[in-house]
């Protein structure tokens, strides 16, 4: 398997047509507990104009290790996994904790990043005590009461099921980790520095990540652009995939 210059125990997806020479590139890092199968329903249809990578943090999806309880750890693996990427500049993208991560990385001015893709995150990331000490007490309940909140009340129900059992395959202590990470990040005095092109997508029910986390966002970051996608809630790009492909697809096309 082609590993495009990553390190061999990193996990990641691509679309059909892999990463191609000449096309623009978008990496991208899923939430809490994810893996790169939550960008499922964006790597074939962007791949018909983009290179799409999604990628599984360490103790998610394929690639082993210990998940990290600080973004700032996150953001460190995520430099030196892709110090020998054969794209030497692409776009960042990621959803809720990973919008955090991509967050910390334009924060440390990391040259590889052409522009952001915010998805369902803020600056700030607070996470309910209820359900830190839910994931510590009573785990399988919790993570079933998150899952709902990740979506919207017309989602279809058989999206929720598939999106548990997706959850339910991270190991606990790493999902526990993520939203301790999640809960400690706070950038919210840091975000004006940001020059980036930034699109910034929320859903219009997202009760996770609200959109006035996003619309603050927006209002920190220079050269950003806010989607409310109408219906959604915080797992957008699941639940209206068609409306966030457009978005990024819109995005990516205008950047010099």
């Amino acid at each position: 398997m082609e590993t495009y210059g990553l390190p061999a125990t990193v996990g990641f997806k691509t679309g059909e047509k892999g990463i191609l020479p000449d096309r623009p590139t978008l990496v991208l890092f899923h939430g809490a507990g994810g893996s790169s199968q939550t960008f499922l329903q964006q790597l074939r249809p962007l791949d018909r104009v983009m290179n799409v990578l999604a990628v599984d943090l360490p103790g998610h999806g394929a690639t082993p290790g210990p998940g990290r309880d600080v973004i700032s750890a996150y953001a460190d693996w995520v430099e030196e996994a892709f110090s020998s990427f054969s794209v030497p500049v692409f776009f960042l993208g990621g959803h809720s904790m990973g919008g955090a991560i991509a967050q910390e990385l334009a924060l440390r001015s990391w040259p590889r990043i052409r522009g952001l893709i915010l998805i369902a995150t803020g600056a700030e990331l607070r996470v309910s005590a209820k359900i830190i000490a839910g994931l510590a007490k009573e785990p399988e309940p919790t993570l079933a009461q998150i899952n709902k909140w990740c979506f919207s009340p017309e989602a279809d129900p058989q999206l929720l099921r598939q999106s548990l059992e997706l959850l339910q395959q991270t190991p606990i202590q790493v999902i526990y980790n993520d939203f301790q990470a999640c809960n400690r990040f706070d950038r919210s005095e840091n975000a004006l520095t940001i020059t980036l092109p930034t699109l910034i997508l929320v859903g219009e029910r997202d009760v996770m990540t609200p959109p006035a986390f996003a619309e603050a966002l927006q209002k920190q970051i220079l050269h950003s652009k806010l989607v409310q996608v109408p219906g959604a809630g915080h797992l957008v790009m699941l639940e209206k995939p068609k409306e966030v492909n457009q978005a990024i697809e819109a995005f990516i096309s205008e950047v010099p």
